[in-house]
């Protein structure tokens, strides 16, 4: 049960109501992208909202959202596309991510934009002990939601690279198991591609007319590993790694239904646009 929040200061009042036009106006703005410009498709729509719905009384259990990351717009975009309106405004029940300190904290400015929108730095290198994740560990203790991408960069390739162990961490050390959410795409990379080579810069400009598949898995219950592991009495850093290659299982499994659910739909898609195209020959012709 989320402990009863003491009264807001000013500030503090401020801070939440730009942080929640923050993430609904962005969060918008990827909607359009995605649904708009581009076409997503959803598939497993329904294991989010039993999760989601099933914390809206104020009794919840943390949520643990693991997701692969093919391109920078992953986040906000994927969750644009998916969440509703009032779910992106929602500061409390909110995902928390984070992303890479050099990459998108290289400025104040940029630092209070996406710390408006419940991202926080990370720092390469720093290992799991750092206090970007200490923080995201607190959240979940607190029953709230996390969003990772356990890959720990943005990769495009046949299968799920190995995770970091990280994704192990927040697992194992949490004080309530949290229920874990996977969720695979393909086609993020068309909407914003990767830049050809690392000494070429990362394109910043969003392309129209893509198609996009989002698949979200079945929560996944992994309080019966950790009661086994605690039980056998597994030294934490043991601990970590076979949690993290469980949850890489479930990834993989997934993500090698999605990439079949992508070709499918890319399919679907180019028929449904060939039935709209007018066929008729031209009288110019």
């Amino acid at each position: 049960v989320l402990p009863e929040a003491a009264p807001l200061s000013v500030s503090a009042r401020l801070w939440t109501a730009a942080s929640s036009v923050t993430m609904l106006v962005i969060g918008s703005g990827a909607k359009f992208l995605l649904r708009g410009l581009n076409t997503t498709v959803v598939h497993g729509r329904e294991n989010l909202d039993t999760v989601l719905s099933s914390s809206s009384d104020g009794v919840t259990r943390p949520l643990l959202s693991v997701i692969n990351h093919h391109s920078c717009f992953d986040d906000p975009g994927i969750w644009g596309a998916i969440l509703s309106a009032s779910q992106l405004m929602d500061t409390r029940r909110m995902r928390w991510g984070a992303s890479a300190s050099e990459v998108i904290f290289s400025s104040r400015s940029l630092e209070t934009f996406w710390k408006l929108g419940k991202v926080i730095p990370i720092v390469r290198g720093w290992g799991v002990d750092q206090p970007a994740m200490r923080f995201l560990q607190d959240k979940l203790d607190r029953g709230g939601w996390v969003n990772i991408f356990p890959e720990g960069k943005v990769t495009v390739s046949d299968s799920i690279n190995p995770l970091r162990w990280g994704v192990g961490r927040l697992i194992w050390d949490c004080v309530t198991s949290p229920t874990i959410v996977p969720v695979i795409h393909c086609g993020m990379d068309s909407v914003l591609p990767n830049p050809a080579s690392d000494d070429e810069p990362q394109p910043c400009v969003l392309r129209p007319g893509n198609l996009v598949t989002v698949n979200i898995g079945r929560p996944l219950d992994m309080s019966g590993l950790v009661a086994e592991l605690r039980q056998k009495r597994v030294e934490a850093t043991e601990a970590r790694r076979l949690i993290t290659e469980h949850v890489r299982e479930v990834m993989e499994s997934l993500y090698q239904e999605t990439r079949d659910l992508h070709r499918q739909n890319i399919l679907r898609w180019l028929e449904s646009w060939t039935d709209r195209v007018d066929m008729t020959p031209s009288l110019m012709t």
